[in-house]
């Protein structure tokens, strides 16, 4: 519980773009605060026993919403996995402590959602060396094309391209640097009712930053395809 009041505390509060926090002598984690790149909600949430319905669905469609456990009770979802309350994933072998910023937005924006179109955006992230930084997404009606470029302060640039894969589907061996962040869940309609009870993921992309130099900028390139694109939020990890 500490942990994911840290965390909230974080996003919201000591910085414009972030923080850093120590977890039991680890490196420390900077939850990079999006801002007002958020644009769309996509998951239905409860606040004091009220519900906050989404806006937009993950896909074109109406059927592809997400909801946490509290939400889907009072909904009266039916019967699936949902996602966290907290939008908190616990530190694993694959990634850091994560706080999702869909958790703290109350009837706010949660992620950045770029539809079935080409889109660059970028967002700063706290000055630092980091020898992990990973981006979250979400690809529905398809996976999505993407080009990924980490700007340091010296001036240099590195490029990272990639697939993002549906939320329907596992990585696959080949698919280089993606994991999994949250696995199994089921999705809603914009009314809070069941469409699919588990069997969706969100995926996280890990960027290889180089550790040697001072990181300050992520952009994201949505190359043209049919899919929708959501990022649910970036994470890092600074160097020893």
């Amino acid at each position: 519980m500490k942990t994911i009041l840290l965390a909230a505390a974080c996003v919201f509060i000591l910085s414009a773009v972030g923080c850093a926090t120590s977890h039991h002598g680890e490196s420390s984690t900077v939850q990079v605060d999006l801002g007002k790149l958020l644009d769309a909600r996509v998951v239905i949430t409860e606040t004091a026993g009220q519900l906050q319905m989404a806006d937009y669905s993950l896909d074109r469609g109406d059927s592809s919403v997400l909801i946490t456990q509290s939400a889907a009770k009072i909904s009266h979802a039916g019967q699936l996995n949902t996602l966290p309350d907290s939008g908190f994933f616990a530190a694993n072998e694959q990634h850091p402590d994560v706080q999702l910023p869909y958790a703290l937005a109350g009837s706010g924006p949660q992620v950045h959602r770029s539809p079935d179109r080409s889109e660059t955006y970028s967002f700063s992230v706290p000055l630092g060396h980091y020898r992990q930084l990973q981006l979250f997404f979400i690809s529905a009606a398809g996976p999505t094309p993407v080009s990924v470029k980490l700007q340091y302060a010296d001036g240099s640039t590195e490029q990272r391209a990639t697939l993002v894969p549906d939320f329907y589907f596992l990585p696959k061996a080949a698919d280089k640097d993606w994991f999994v962040l949250a696995a199994d869940f089921g999705k809603v309609n914009r009314k809070g009712l069941m469409t699919e009870s588990v069997h969706h993921y969100i995926h996280g992309f890990d960027l290889r930053p180089d550790a040697y130099k001072v990181l300050q900028q992520i952009e994201v390139s949505k190359l043209d395809s049919k899919s929708v694109l959501n990022l649910f939020g970036a994470t890092g990890r600074l160097a020893d």
